[in-house]
């Protein structure tokens, strides 16, 4: 989850440097958004006509945002959607030994100098041109991401036109204690301009998703937990009778839904979903490194980079085998645009896409 060298620079380097966790920065901690160039393209769309993959999933193709009045006149519905990673968290830099895996970050919070990236953000001239369009904010539930949304966004958290709408899909993968949010309750409070209860958001108040995993994986055994699912069983013995994906109970205890990808892409799949049941035509969307990375990255050449051995990739009940190769987007034959969408994103990064429904 490290991101390279941003692109631009608009809040001042950090008092101190302190190293990078795996989900810190390579070089400057930065709010970045990317180059308009023709040369690197600063977007994508996404069309939901796409056929469904196999019975239930479906592939949604990607279009440069060139292709919007193509689009437009072709009588499709289009969406613009502006897509921002979160700003610094506290898991993001590591201090005195305690980095994303220490209890102390779960639903890890902004550090100070995050909330400066938020607040250069939102005075950048990319922000404040596309602000004034945005109908609908969506961010993962996770903190980090709503004080990102509330912090770029100020002016609309003042119009009370705007919804403000927490969704689980774009949540980050469920691996470690800053990966698991809070109550949802407390959330609700801490943050009452966001709605966390919205349909087809499915936030849940006990986070369900962070438990299921838990369930599944044993971190203080040196064995998989089995469970009492037939499915997971199954899956699990499995994987752990396959010398090649047999893991350490230390590493069992570092990653869950990052070894079980196939979940993560079924989550991008519902968010594209839902937004094709919503009027808003201009959303703006907070979320997460490697969440993005599986997003535009699954089922293509070379899969989900840094991605861990998928030994609970059954666990979910959805899974099929041909699953690995189709991919939760498509990028025609735009090289270029493909390896732009699937570059790492970093903090308080923006990228705008259109969405076709």
């Amino acid at each position: 989850r490290m991101h390279r060298v941003a692109a631009a620079t608009f809040a001042p380097r950090p008092p101190a440097v302190h190293p990078a966790s795996p989900r810190g920065g390579r070089g400057r901690l930065a709010c970045a958004l990317r180059s308009t160039s023709k040369n690197m393209p600063l977007s994508s769309s996404v069309d939901c006509d796409t056929a469904p993959a196999g019975a239930t999933r479906r592939s949604f193709a990607l279009h440069h945002p060139s292709s919007h009045a193509a689009l437009v006149a072709q009588g499709m519905d289009v969406r613009v959607i502006h897509m921002v990673r979160h700003a610094q968290g506290t898991h993001n830099v590591e201090v005195d030994g305690i980095g994303l895996k220490h209890p102390v970050n779960h639903d890890a919070r902004l550090t100070d100098f995050g909330k400066n990236q938020c607040h250069a953000f939102s005075q950048s001239e990319p922000c404040v041109k596309i602000t004034p369009g945005v109908e609908l904010v969506v961010t993962s539930p996770l903190t980090r991401c709503c004080e990102t949304a509330l912090l770029c966004f100020p002016s609309l958290v003042m119009k009370d036109t705007v919804p403000f709408v927490a969704h689980a899909s774009v949540r980050e993968t469920v691996n470690f204690r800053c990966d698991a949010h809070r109550e949802k309750t407390v959330l609700a409070a801490e943050f009452d301009r966001i709605a966390f209860d919205v349909d087809g958001t499915n936030v849940s108040n006990e986070d369900s998703l962070w438990q299921q995993y838990e369930d599944i994986v044993n971190s203080s055994g040196d064995t998989l937990n089995r469970g009492q699912n037939s499915k997971h069983d199954t899956a699990l013995q499995r994987a752990t009778d396959d010398s090649a994906t047999r893991r350490t109970a230390s590493d069992k205890s570092d990653h869950r839904e990052s070894c079980d990808l196939v979940s993560v892409a079924d989550r991008g799949r519902d968010f594209f979903a839902w937004l094709g049941t919503r009027s808003e035509k201009t959303i703006a969307v907070s979320s997460h490194s490697a969440f993005l990375r599986c997003l535009f990255s699954w089922g293509h050449v070379g899969g989900v980079r840094d991605a861990p051995p998928q030994y609970l990739d059954h666990v979910s009940g959805r899974f099929d085998e041909k699953d690995n190769s189709n991919p939760v987007v498509t990028y025609g034959d735009d090289l270029e645009f493909e390896a732009f969408m699937r570059n790492d994103w970093a903090n308080c990064e923006l990228r705008t896409f259109l969405v076709v429904c």
